[in-house]
């Protein structure tokens, strides 16, 4: 198919998928994040006899994989995905944040990414991985750019290094169309290149490792062979360094950045990865096409040593309303969604049964407590605001129940079992297990205690979709005396308050996800993430144990974070939402899929490397 119908295709469904909307047909608007109003009143718990937690109930049982079928994968077919926000990056250096391009993560690779083998795959992986939440486990890691690595410790030197041998016959995706592609002229991947990109990560100053990872700028990385690349680091670096240059360190080549300064404009896209963009219509779709160059091969099941991408191409169809993007996936404009919660996924088991579901990962908000200033530099006054907050109430009231009640610093991921202190695990603390049971009373003891009888006025600085839910918290803290005000300002604004450390007392921002436990960023360090403005003595000495033994040993590792989290969460730095699950679902024609996300770190619909699309399923289903 060519770019010219491509286009018009995709052209074709957004309109279509507008006029769904239009129309006013079955389409259940998503609510919003943050629920303007509870669904029932929030009963509090009877403070004279309090209850632990009740464990999150399971509106549907989670499907931990597709099952089989032993169908032989077919090749062709077009791959419909959807996002609700305009591509707005193209360059992994230039425009990336902490999260990588929704484009640039699947046209250019990493020394590593995640092993499709080792999740569900379909039904014939070994489903260790759970390719949802971001995770960075790396026994679950496969080679990409790298064909192998290893790390060792040099204590002596206070030094570690990271050798790489760099995969052999990778070359460049090749678009006759694109000027850049053609000065690349589809050559092979060089070590220069492999150096080049792991450089640029430490030294160009719009790097998101530059700004995030400042100990990182004094890597050394050098070519020791003739397909070899070291890389040396201080020792408390080298954890760090492990995750970002094998994550973020995707391969670009040297000669495209040469001549056009960066890679910010899509039409200089050139990699090796599964896919390469050949057209992008703004707030529209961007159009990729299977690269005829790629080396992979499908690791297993019946397709296993086949080529892989199995699928022509894919569309990632931006629409930004969330009732257009339900309707596109009900009639099947869209052949798969993640990030659906749970009424919508209800109604697409009553409108649409057809659809194949799992349940993904679970998600909430931060609300941090800044502790270096009056109030709240007391843990007494921190722990009030906990007794005071119904957590159960709200799981029930809002959540239905599904949440997990204690999610900061980390919700329990599969995976990271071993770093999770759950409320109703054998070594939880009795003195932290109280503090998520909803008690008033003891609750003005405490402020009584800290000198606040009457007790005082604060506020938390929030932007407007959060109005709704701090309302509540609001309310439930007025019956102890806390008179909380609603300090509402513009995402933009929010952002440089926090970003500069200006905001009061209370406020919300990112946490980061479970597989960077080891840097523990919202308790530690200076940068926005810390909003608690937390500097803790007994946690910044644990992190460096933690930190030491992730590098051998991250089960070991995991044991000493959930020995520390006994403190953190009796410090009561900042107050956890539950943290509650959405779901993914797809259409039964999209084969080999089991509802994965991201395969590894931040590397979102790698998957459409390995699926295959069943044409005449579609057909006999009258799409």
């Amino acid at each position: 198919m060519n770019r010219n119908t491509l286009r018009a295709v995709a052209g074709g469904l957004m309109v279509l998928s507008l006029v769904l909307a239009a129309c006013g047909q079955a389409a259940t608007p998503t609510p919003p994040t943050t629920p303007t109003s509870p669904t029932a009143p929030i009963t509090p718990a009877t403070p004279a006899t309090p209850a632990t937690p009740t464990t999150p109930a399971q509106e549907k049982p989670q499907q931990e994989a597709v099952k089989p079928t032993g169908e032989a994968p077919k090749y062709g077919g077009v791959l419909n995905i959807v996002q609700s926000g305009d591509i707005t990056g193209w360059d992994d250096i230039v425009t990336r944040g902490a999260t990588p391009g929704a484009v640039f993560r699947i046209t250019n690779e990493a020394p590593w990414a995640g092993d499709w083998a080792k999740g569900p795959a379909g039904g014939y992986g070994t489903n260790e991985a759970f390719w949802h939440a971001n995770p960075d486990i790396f026994d679950h890691k496969a080679g990409y750019a790298a064909e192998s690595w290893k790390w060792t410790v040099d204590a002596a030197k206070d030094q570690g290094t990271i050798i790489y041998q760099v995969r052999q016959g990778v070359h460049w995706a090749l678009n006759p169309k694109s000027e850049a592609s053609r000065l690349v002229n589809g050559r092979e991947m060089t070590v220069d290149d492999f150096i080049f990109s792991l450089k640029q990560t430490v030294t160009d100053t719009r790097a998101y490792v530059y700004r995030a990872n400042p100990e990182l700028r004094v890597a050394e990385i050098t070519k020791t062979g003739p397909w070899e690349v070291s890389l040396k680091l201080p020792l408390a670096a080298l954890i760090t360094g492990i995750s970002r240059f094998n994550n973020y360190g995707r391969i670009v080549p040297p000669e495209v950045v040469a001549k056009y300064g960066d890679m910010a404009k899509w039409q200089n896209s050139v990699g090796t990865g599964p896919f390469m963009i050949t057209d992008y219509i703004p707030g529209s779709a961007a159009i990729l096409v299977k690269n005829s160059n790629y080396w992979g091969k499908d690791p297993v099941g019946p397709g296993k040593g086949n080529p892989v991408p199995y699928i022509d191409g894919f569309r990632h169809l931006i629409i930004p309303d969330a009732s257009t993007r339900l309707a596109a996936l009900r009639t099947a404009k869209v052949d798969q969604m993640p990030g659906v919660d749970r009424e919508d996924a209800e109604q697409f088991r009553r409108t649409t049964p057809q659809l194949l579901e799992v349940q993904g990962p679970a998600s909430g908000g931060v609300t941090y407590i800044r502790s270096d200033r009056p109030p709240f530099n007391d843990v007494r006054v921190r722990q009030a605001l906990f007794m005071a907050t119904d957590f159960e109430g709200i799981n029930q009231s809002l959540y239905g129940g599904l949440g997990q009640i204690l999610s900061f610093p980390f919700e329990k991921v599969k995976g990271y079992e071993a770093l999770y202190l759950g409320l109703d695990d054998p070594e939880m603390p009795a003195s932290v297990k109280e503090l998520y049971v909803y008690n008033p009373e003891k609750a003005k003891q405490l402020l009584k205690e800290a000198g606040y009888p009457n007790g005082f006025k604060t506020s938390v600085l929030i932007t407007s979709t959060e109005v709704d839910f701090f309302s509540i918290y609001k309310d439930m803290w007025a019956k102890v005396g806390i008179e909380l005000k609603l300090d509402v300002r513009d995402s933009g604004t929010k952002s440089a308050i926090v970003n500069r450390r200006e905001h009061e007392a209370l406020t919300t921002t990112g946490r980061g996800p479970v597989s960077i436990f080891y840097n523990l960023p919202s308790l530690t360090g200076t940068s926005a993430t810390n909003a608690s403005i937390v500097d803790d003595p007994v946690i910044n000495e644990a992190m460096v144990k933690i930190r030491e033994a992730a590098i051998t040993d991250m089960n070991k590792s995991m044991g000493l974070m959930k020995e520390l989290m006994k403190h953190v969460l009796f410090q009561s730095y900042a107050i956890g939402r539950p943290y509650v699950p959405d779901y993914v679902f797809w259409w039964p024609w999209v084969k080999n899929y089991s509802g994965e996300n991201t395969i590894g770190y931040f590397v979102g619909d790698f998957w459409a490397t390995w699926i295959w699309l069943d044409q005449d399923l579609k057909k006999s289903m009258g799409y």
